[in-house]
């Protein structure tokens, strides 16, 4: 018995220590798992840290990126609004200056002298708004407003205008200067006329400005999308689309292959761009931008000490043949005065600078259009009840009342609404149109403006009708004759001794102006028409045409 009682305790014992040793592998495994979820809730409040304070760094770059959107938008409205008051500025001179100039070539006593001497101030002050358009553009580009203005135009006008407006800066520069047209280029076509004249301004500028000898070349060629006939020419009469490609071509400095990379990107600028000190390396980006949108694009080709060639094309419509007629021809002559049989037409002139006011108060004025003027868009209203002009040119900035409530006020009445008002503004942003339509404006015209534009709006809106100088105006670049008249030259010219064809030759070579007149005087007393021709030619600073002519005989296949 007491041997079973020690065996029984000894298993009771063993029993009671297996149960504690059991007990013991549970408790520490219960510790190790609450370790475990210790462990875990640290990882799992760490996470949660972390992502409470990114979240906390996304709600900071979140407020910090919307105030620096908002600051940003508060800087691009700011350049805008400086851009817009700068072109105003920068516009309503330039708008004086081209207007007193297109006044006084409208003198008929003015000597020839003198009307070279304005076709210079026009020239140069075109030049001058060329150089603000390309700041104004650039903003545009950034802001995305730039859009294409297209109507019917001459671009044969505009080619030869182009030939004329760089023939004084090439002759300063002791260059030779040639615009060759190929004759399938079409002569009336709708496009943006002026952004096209704005890239070839650009690159006939840069081409004169970095060639210190030698010549710059502008060349021209078309081909048609449909309707061409055979040899190549266009069937203007079908209409259709034309692909017309342009090419400026100088044997100045050129350029490294390194430097061709960056010719295109804005404020980049070329080794002798920086040497010149000249330019904001704006003008070929912009200019290529402008091509994109025309549906073309621009390349380059350049040889250091060789010269460069920028070659471009866009695409153009072409109007059907009655229409273009019809719109071109008032284009090529200056307006003199009303046709009979019409009313006395009444115009009123509202904008707070005098110059202004006085250049269109004499330029309608010498027309037979009764005109009357106000400063302000209180003085407009009064005058327009007062007066009831059948067209009203109002400016859109003014004091005490501007033009857009002006015009609000004008066309809020039945009678109001029969008055034509035309907005005017030197500001840089289509954003004017549109505002000053809403106000009730029926057309727009930007400054500054040439004095057709200002007749076209009376023909446009009130039908009027003008009578035009038989003659092509002086300052639009028309000294030339038709094709037969040229012809007639030519042969005439080549009936001249073979000294006075030198002598010509040899002036129109140098660019010598008082050379060719010298030999003019020779020979006027057998040919008087042909001396008058080249004499003609002489004034226009149309050298290539002068050496054309004393150089026929030499071209004609022997």
């Amino acid at each position: 018995m007491q041997l079973v009682g020690i065996s029984a305790s000894l298993v009771v014992g063993t029993l009671v220590v297996v149960v504690l040793w059991a007990l013991r592998r549970r408790l520490r495994a219960r510790e190790r798992d609450l370790e475990r979820k210790a462990q875990e809730l640290a990882v799992s409040r760490a996470a949660e840290q972390r992502l409470t304070e990114e979240l906390l760094d996304a709600r900071r770059a979140e407020e910090e990126a919307r105030r620096a959107k908002a600051e940003a938008e508060a800087a691009s409205q700011a350049k805008s609004a400086f851009l817009a008051n700068m072109s105003h500025e920068l516009r309503t001179p330039l708008n004086s200056i081209l207007g007193f100039a297109q006044l006084m070539e409208r003198d008929v006593s003015l000597g020839d002298r003198h009307r070279e001497n304005l076709a210079v101030i026009c020239k140069s002050g075109e030049h001058l708004l060329g150089l603000v358009n390309d700041i104004l553009e650039m903003a545009k580009i950034e802001a995305g407003r730039m859009t294409l203005a297209e109507a019917e135009f001459d671009l044969h006008e505009m080619l030869s205008g182009l030939s004329e407006m760089f023939a004084v800066e090439a002759q300063k520069r002791g260059l030779t200067l040639t615009v060759e047209r190929e004759p399938d280029v079409p002569q009336l076509v709708h496009g943006d006329e002026g952004k096209l004249r704005q890239v070839l301004i650009n690159l006939l500028g840069n081409a004169l400005k970095f060639t210190p000898r030698g010549s710059v070349t502008l060349r021209a060629w078309a081909r048609r999308a449909t309707g061409v006939r055979e040899g190549g020419a266009h069937d203007v009469a079908t209409g259709g689309r034309a692909r017309v490609s342009f090419e400026v071509t100088d044997t100045g400095r050129g350029m490294a292959e390194e430097e061709l990379a960056e010719l295109f990107e804005a404020f980049a600028q070329t080794a002798s761009g920086r040497r010149s000190g000249e330019g904001t390396g704006l003008g070929l980006h912009i200019s290529r931008r402008i091509v994109r949108m025309m549906g073309g694009d621009m390349h380059v080709e350049s040889q250091l000490g060789r010269g460069t060639t920028l070659r471009f094309d866009v695409r153009l419509t072409l109007p059907d043949a009655g229409g273009a007629r019809l719109s071109a021809a008032p284009r090529s002559r200056r307006v003199v005065g009303l046709a009979p049989g019409q009313p006395r037409y009444r115009v009123l002139v509202v904008d707070d600078r005098w110059d202004v006011r006085h250049c269109l108060l004499k330029l309608l004025d010498s027309v037979g259009v009764e005109v009357r003027s106000a400063t302000n868009g209180l003085g407009a209203v009064a005058q327009w009840e007062t007066w009831s002009p059948h067209l009203v040119l109002l400016d859109l900035r003014m004091p005490l009342l501007d033009g857009y409530e002006a015009a609000s006020r004008i066309k809020s009445s039945p009678r109001g609404r029969e008055t034509v008002v035309v907005a005017m503004t030197a500001s840089a942003f289509e954003q004017n149109r549109s505002l000053a339509a809403e106000a009730g404006c029926d057309d727009f015209v930007s400054k500054p403006f040439r004095d057709a534009d200002i007749f076209n709006l009376l023909t446009k809106h009130l039908g009027a009708r003008f009578e035009h100088e038989d003659r092509p105006a002086a300052s639009s670049s028309k000294a030339r004759a038709p094709a037969a008249r040229s012809v007639d030259l030519a042969r005439a010219a080549a009936e001249l001794p073979p000294s006075l064809r030198k002598d010509l030759r040899r002036a129109a070579t140098r660019l010598d102006a008082k050379a060719v007149q010298a030999a003019i005087e020779q020979f006027r007393p057998e040919d008087a028409e042909l001396a008058g021709a080249v004499a003609e030619l002489a004034r226009g600073y149309r050298f290539d045409s002068i050496l054309a002519l004393s150089s026929a005989d030499e071209e004609e296949p022997s």
